[in-house]
């Protein structure tokens, strides 16, 4: 299944890379691609300097998006929760938008735009998840849904108020990580992710017996040797991390993180040992498509990928919500 869905990934990728708003021929595509000598040299600026990072932008988002998602709902044993729906996403976008918009561009620059995200991510989970802590109770799942969902739409409110009061002219960059987009994505950009993403599941994947023993509960996941705390804090920090520089990339990209781990689920079962690397993939998977059609449906002009994804992501998450429902 792995190896299948690693082809469909790779053909997905060469489909980002050839096919845009610019119509080239094929033979001229291969050229530029290979940089042969006689490759028209605007050919070669699209596809290394546009497509090429773009592509590989979005994949590295929906992979870091879809183990965030895998992550949060083994940990809070919540099928609904996602970075987007806890809140995440909107508190990374909050911090990104106020750098943008409101600090002084010496200083987001030295803190860096990563940072401020996975800052704004961190701080969204803790309100969060103190809104759906009680005390000698625990985690309500419902509250836990109801209070992401507060967060977000305060954060969302704070984004809308800093495009409010900003100067016009630099209002471009911060409404394109309210809606998500990946253009404009320089191979600088891809860096943090780029070194983040491979270390934090390769953690994952070695804690995967732990993730198992979760699903038991925290009584027997305690009785079997596994450290909650220690681990909830390193995940969740992890997950925190990813969110934030998925949306220091493309901005908000909503119900990747809730809708892939489930389509994973279905192809492989509940085993993180294999749901784990098949939902990056998946993730990987969906996000190139959905900006390749972002890119094509209306060329020239371009849809945000937040259009595309709250279209297509509607019907399987009402298909997980009536799951939900009848495992209440």
């Amino acid at each position: 299944m792995l190896a299948g869905t690693t082809v469909v990934l790779a053909l997905a990728i060469a489909a980002g890379v050839f096919w845009g708003t610019a119509d080239l021929p094929v033979d001229e595509r291969l050229k530029a691609l290979f940089r042969l000598p006689e490759a028209q040299r605007n050919l070669q600026l699209i596809i290394w300097e546009w497509r090429l990072p773009r592509v590989i932008a979005v994949a590295l988002v929906g992979g870091a998006l879809s183990l965030a998602g895998v992550i949060m709902q083994a940990l809070l044993r919540n099928p609904l929760a996602d970075p987007y729906l806890l809140g995440l996403s909107s508190g990374a976008s909050a911090a990104a938008t106020a750098g943008i918009v409101w600090l002084p561009a010496v200083v987001t620059t030295a803190i860096g735009l990563p940072l401020l995200a996975f800052a704004g991510a961190m701080a969204a989970f803790l309100i969060t998840l103190g809104l759906a802590f009680r005390p000698g109770r625990g985690m309500d799942k419902l509250m836990l849904i109801l209070a992401g969902i507060a967060v977000s739409l305060f954060f969302s409110s704070v984004s809308a108020f800093f495009l409010h009061i900003a100067d016009p002219h630099i209002t471009r960059n911060a409404l394109s990580i309210l809606m998500g987009s990946a253009s404009g994505t320089k191979w600088g950009d891809l860096v943090p992710l780029a070194l983040v993403l491979p270390v934090v599941f390769a953690a994952v994947l070695a804690l995967t017996p732990q993730l198992d023993a979760v699903l038991l509960g925290d009584e027997r996941a305690i009785a079997l040797g596994v450290s909650l705390n220690a681990l909830r804090t390193g995940l969740f920090s992890a997950a925190a991390l990813l969110a934030g520089l998925a949306v220091a990339i493309a901005g908000i990209v909503g119900f990747v993180g809730l809708v892939v781990p489930h389509m994973a689920r279905l192809l492989v079962g509940a085993s993180h040992r294999r749901l784990v690397p098949l939902a990056v993939v998946l993730g990987m998977i969906v996000l190139v498509i959905v900006d390749l059609l972002c890119r094509i449906l209306l060329a020239p002009e371009e849809l945000p990928l937040g259009v595309l994804l709250a279209l297509f992501a509607a019907p399987p998450f009402v298909l997980i919500l009536r799951r939900v429902r009848r495992g209440l």
